[in-house]
C-alpha cells in the first residue's frame, strides 16, 4: 500500500511536471523587432535603448539596438504592451501593441525619434554626450558642458578634441592653423583672419555644438589644410515659442548680454539670437632679444614693450523657413558680427654693437583702432520628392567682412635716431558670392547618391593712406612712397560626386570634387601697378571606409586632398611698419597648396562612455610659411612665401564618460611629429608637438555642479621658429533655481597665477630671436542664465543645403528611460 502510494505521488509530479512544461511550450514569448531611425533625416540611430512595459507602464525589459538601429526584444505572452524607444539627445518614443492571434513574431516596423524634443507622455531622463563620434567627423555639444553659461567661445574650444589653443589664444585643428571656418554650415568672412578676436568676445551660450570635421566629404569645398571647424549656433528646433536671456561680467572688466527667441505663425517659423558685450585686456608686458649674425654695428638688441586694450562687439543671427506644402521649403538666414578695439603701447629699443657697446636707442608710442566684423545672408529653396529624402535644394549666399585699422605711433630718439610722427590707415575688405545647386537621392537601401554645382566669386580690395607729421608746421603730410593697395577677384567654379555603399557593418564613401580657379589682381603702389593673373583646376578625391565590430566597436579609413588658397590677409601688400625694426607685409604672389592626408580610426561607443583614436598622416609640397629677414640694419621683415615642404604624422585621443548629471569626465589630447624643410633657404626643423585637455564635473547637491578643467599645449613647430610648453587652468560653479529655468554660474580662470609667461623663440642662418610674453590671465566670470517659454516649433531648414551632410555617419552612444 504504501508503495503504492509513493507511485502515485510520483507520478502526480511528474505529470504536473509535464503540464507545466506543456503550458511553457504552448506559451512562448514573442519576439518583437524593428528599426529605429532619426525622423528629420531618416539616419539609423546607432545603439539605441529599447524597452517593452506593461499597459500600466511596468518595466518587463530592455534592451540594446545594434549599430544598424535594429533590435529584438521579447514579450512574455500574448496581451498589450507599450514599446519605448530612446536615445541621448531624442525624445522618447511610445508605441502602443496589441499581441494576440497566436502570433511567435511581430515587426514593429520603424520608430522614429525626434531630436530634442520632450513629450508629455515620457519623462526624458538622458542628456546630450558631451562628445560623439561619427565617421567623418566628431561634435562637441555645449548644452551638456556646465561651463558654457559663464564662458567665451574660447574657453570651451581648448576642451574640444583634435582642437588646441596657445597662450596667445591661436587655434589649431590637428596641428594646423590652416583650416575652414563654417557657422550653421555656411562660411563666414570674419572666422577667417578674426577668429582669435571673435571666439574671445562670442559668449559660449550662444552656441549649440561645434563639428571638427579633419575628412570632410566631396560635398564640402577643399579649403582648409587642417579640416574644417562648423560652429552651430541655432540653439534649438521647438514648438510653440521658446527663449533664453543671458548677460555676464569678469573682473578684468568686461560683460556680455544677449539673448534668443524662437515662435512660429502658421507656416512661418523664424529663431533669432542677438548678443553685445566689452572684452578686455590688461596691462602685458614682452621681452624681445635678438643677435644678428650679419651686423656689426647692430649685433646685439632687445626691446620691452607694455600694451593693454579693449573691444566692443555685437552679433545677431536668425533664422527663417517657410513651409509652402509638404514638398517644399524655402529657408531664410542672416548672421552679422561687428567689432572694434582699442590698443595702446609703448616700446623701449636699444641696440649694441659686436663689442656690446650701445649703438642705438628709440622708444615708440603707438594708439591703434580696428573695426571689424562680417555680414552674411543666405536664401534657400528646397523641393522634396515622394521617395523619402529624395531632395533638390538651390541657394545662394553672401559674405562680407571689412577689416579697417588706424593707426598713429610717434618715434622718439634717445640716440643714433630720427624722430617722427606717423598716422596709417588701412581700409580693408572681402565679398564672397556663392551660388549652388544640391542633389541627394537614397537609391535603394544599400546605395545613396549626392551631387552638385557651385559658383564663387571673392572680391578682395585693400586701400592704404600714409601721413608724417611734418615738424616744421605741425601738419599731416602725404607719404604717397608708403601706398601699397590691392584690388583682387577670385573665381572657382566647382562640382562634386558623392556614392555610399552600405552593406550590414560595412559602409563605403566615394567621391570626388572639380575646382577651377582663377585669380586676377592689381597691386597698386607708388612705383606702379603691377597685374597678375593665375589659374589652377584641381581634382580632389574622398575615400572613407567604415566597418562595424560587435559591441559598439568600429574601424575606419579615409584619404582625401586639402587645398590652402591664400586670402586677403596672407595677399595683401600693405607694409605694416608701425614698429620700425619689425617691419611685414602680404605677398600678392602666393600659390594655392596642396596636402595629401590619410587618416585610420577606432571609435568604441557604449551607452556611458566614448572612446576615438585616430592616426593621421599628411604630406605638403609648397606650404605657405611666414618667413622672417632679418637685414645689415637690424630691421626684421616678415611676409609669406611657399617655401616649405611639410610632412605630419599625428595621434589622436579622446575619452569621454558621462553618469547623468551626477558625474561626467573627458581627456582628450594628441601627439604628433613634423618636419618643415625649404632648400631655397637651406633650413629644416623638426620636432615633437602634443596637447592635451582633462575635466569633469560632478553635481555635488541639490541642481548644483563643479567643474573643473586644464590644459596642456607645446612644442609646434614653423620653419623658424618653436614653441615651448604651457599650460592653463580653471574650475567653476553653477546652481539652478526656478525648476532649472534660472542659473547662476561662477567660472575662474588661472586661481593658481596671475599671470603667464610665453615663451617664442626663432632663428635662421642670419639671426636668432628669443621672445617672451606676459599676460594677465586670472580673471573671475559671473553669469546668468534664464530660459523661457513652453512649447517650440521647428524651424525648417532647406536640410540638403550647404548646411548639411546628409551621407555622413549617425549619432552614437546613450541612454533614456521611459
Amino acid at each position: 500500500m504504501m508503495k503504492r502510494t509513493v507511485l502515485f505521488i510520483c507520478m502526480a509530479l511528474l505529470c504536473t511536471g509535464f503540464r507545466a512544461n506543456a503550458q511553457k511550450a504552448a506559451n512562448p514569448g514573442i519576439i518583437v523587432t524593428g528599426v529605429v531611425l532619426d525622423s528629420l533625416t531618416g539616419k539609423n540611430i546607432e545603439y539605441p535603448t529599447v524597452a517593452i512595459f506593461t499597459d500600466s507602464l511596468k518595466l518587463i525589459k530592455a534592451v540594446a539596438g545594434g549599430a544598424d538601429g535594429k533590435f529584438t526584444i521579447e514579450a512574455p505572452r500574448e496581451g498589450k504592451y507599450v514599446l519605448s524607444a530612446s536615445m541621448i539627445g531624442y525624445s522618447n518614443s511610445k508605441n502602443t501593441l496589441l499581441l494576440e492571434g497566436g502570433i511567435k513574431k511581430y515587426d514593429a516596423g520603424t520608430i522614429k525619434l525626434l531630436e530634442g524634443m520632450q513629450l508629455k507622455e515620457v519623462t526624458v531622463v538622458a542628456v546630450k554626450p558631451l562628445i560623439k563620434n561619427e565617421p567623418d567627423k566628431l561634435t562637441y555639444n555645449l548644452e551638456s558642458d556646465p561651463q558654457t553659461s559663464s564662458s567665451a567661445l574660447v574657453d570651451i574650444l581648448r576642451k574640444v578634441p583634435m582642437l588646441s589653443v596657445d597662450g596667445e589664444d591661436v587655434v589649431r585643428l590637428n596641428g594646423e592653423t590652416n583650416f575652414k571656418v563654417l557657422v550653421n554650415g555656411r562660411s563666414s568672412g570674419l572666422l577667417v583672419k578674426n577668429f582669435k578676436d571673435a571666439i574671445k568676445s562670442m559668449p559660449a551660450s550662444t552656441i549649440k555644438s561645434i563639428e571638427v570635421i579633419t575628412n570632410p566629404p566631396a560635398k564640402y569645398d577643399a579649403e582648409g589644410i587642417g579640416g574644417i571647424i562648423n560652429i552651430i549656433t541655432n540653439r534649438k528646433d521647438t514648438q510653440g515659442y521658446s527663449g533664453s536671456i543671458s548677460a555676464g561680467a569678469n573682473t578684468l572688466g568686461g560683460f556680455n548680454g544677449g539673448g534668443y527667441i524662437s515662435a512660429q505663425v502658421g507656416k512661418f517659423s523664424l529663431s533669432t539670437n542677438i548678443y553685445s558685450g566689452k572684452s578686455v585686456s590688461k596691462k602685458s608686458s614682452n621681452f624681445n632679444e635678438s643677435e644678428n649674425y650679419l651686423s656689426d654695428e647692430f649685433r646685439f638688441s632687445r626691446s620691452e614693450s607694455e600694451y593693454g586694450s579693449e573691444s566692443m562687439f555685437n552679433n545677431a543671427s536668425i533664422e527663417a523657413s517657410y513651409e509652402i506644402d509638404s514638398l517644399n521649403l524655402l529657408t531664410l538666414s542672416g548672421w552679422g558680427y561687428l567689432g572694434n578695439s582699442t590698443s595702446t603701447g609703448i616700446t623701449n629699443f636699444i641696440a649694441y654693437d659686436k663689442d656690446h657697446v650701445m649703438s642705438r636707442k628709440y622708444s615708440n608710442n603707438t594708439t591703434a583702432k580696428s573695426q571689424y566684423g562680417s555680414g552674411s545672408g543666405s536664401v534657400a529653396y528646397q523641393k522634396t520628392f515622394k521617395k523619402p529624402d529624395q531632395n533638390l535644394t538651390f541657394s545662394y549666399s553672401i559674405d562680407a567682412s571689412p577689416m579697417n585699422s588706424d593707426i598713429t605711433n610717434t618715434v622718439d630718439p634717445e640716440f643714433n635716431y630720427i624722430s617722427y610722427s606717423k598716422h596709417s590707415v588701412n581700409n580693408a575688405s572681402g565679398i564672397e558670392h556663392t551660388v549652388q545647386a544640391d542633389y541627394y537621392d537614397p537609391l535603394t537601401k544599400k546605395h545613396f547618391i549626392e551631387t552638385g554645382i557651385k559658383y564663387i566669386l571673392r572680391q578682395n580690395t585693400s586701400d592704404s593712406e600714409v601721413k608724417v607729421l611734418d615738424e616744421n608746421s605741425g601738419n599731416w603730410v602725404d607719404d604717397p612712397t608708403k601706398i601699397n593697395d590691392l584690388d583682387y577677384d577670385q573665381h572657382i567654379g566647382s562640382m562634386y560626386g558623392g556614392y555610399v555603399f552600405k552593406h550590414k557593418s560595412l559602409t563605403a564613401k566615394g567621391g570626388f570634387r572639380m575646382e577651377y580657379t582663377l585669380n586676377d589682381g592689381i597691386s597698386k603702389s607708388h612705383d606702379g601697378n603691377i597685374e597678375f593673373t593665375n589659374k589652377q583646376f584641381d581634382v580632389v578625391p574622398y575615400v572613407n571606409l567604415s566597418y562595424m565590430l560587435k559591441k559598439g566597436n568600429s574601424v575606419t579609413a579615409s584619404f582625401t586632398q586639402r587645398l590652402n588658397r591664400p586670402g586677403i590677409w596672407y595677399l595683401n601688400p600693405y607694409v605694416n611698419d608701425t614698429d620700425p625694426m619689425n617691419i611685414s607685409y602680404g605677398n600678392p604672389n602666393l600659390e594655392t597648396v596642396r596636402r595629401n592626408s590619410v587618416t585610420l580610426g577606432y571609435r568604441k561607443s557604449s551607452q556611458k562612455w566614448n572612446l576615438n583614436l585616430s592616426l593621421n598622416g599628411n604630406s605638403t609640397k609648397n606650404n605657405i610659411e611666414r618667413i622672417r629677414r632679418v637685414g645689415e640694419n637690424g630691421v626684421s621683415v616678415s611676409t609669406y612665401e611657399n617655401i616649405g615642404i611639410n610632412r605630419n604624422l599625428r595621434l589622436n585621443f579622446s575619452y569621454s564618460y558621462r553618469m547623468g548629471e551626477k558625474f561626467s569626465i573627458y581627456l582628450n589630447g594628441s601627439t604628433g611629429y613634423a618636419t618643415i624643410s625649404s632648400a631655397e633657404l637651406g633650413l629644416t626643423n623638426d620636432g615633437f608637438s602634443f596637447n592635451g585637455g582633462l575635466g569633469g564635473s560632478a553635481g555635488l547637491w541639490k541642481k548644483g555642479s563643479f567643474n573643473f578643467n586644464a590644459y596642456v599645449y607645446g612644442g609646434d613647430i614653423s620653419l623658424q621658429s618653436r614653441y615651448p610648453v604651457n599650460y592653463m587652468t580653471s574650475f567653476g560653479f553653477s546652481q539652478r533655481f526656478l525648476k532649472d529655468k534660472l542659473t547662476f554660474s561662477i567660472f575662474v580662470s588661472e586661481p593658481f597665477t596671475k599671470t603667464k609667461k610665453f615663451i617664442y623663440d626663432s632663428q635662421d642662418v642670419t639671426y636668432k630671436m628669443h621672445s617672451e610674453n606676459i599676460s594677465y590671465r586670472r580673471s573671475a566670470n559671473f553669469s546668468l542664465y534664464w530660459r523661457f517659454g513652453k512649447f517650440n516649433v521647428n524651424v525648417k531648414k532647406a536640410r540638403k543645403s550647404a548646411t548639411d551632410d546628409r551621407m555622413s555617419g549617425g549619432a552614437q552612444g546613450g541612454t533614456a528611460t521611459p
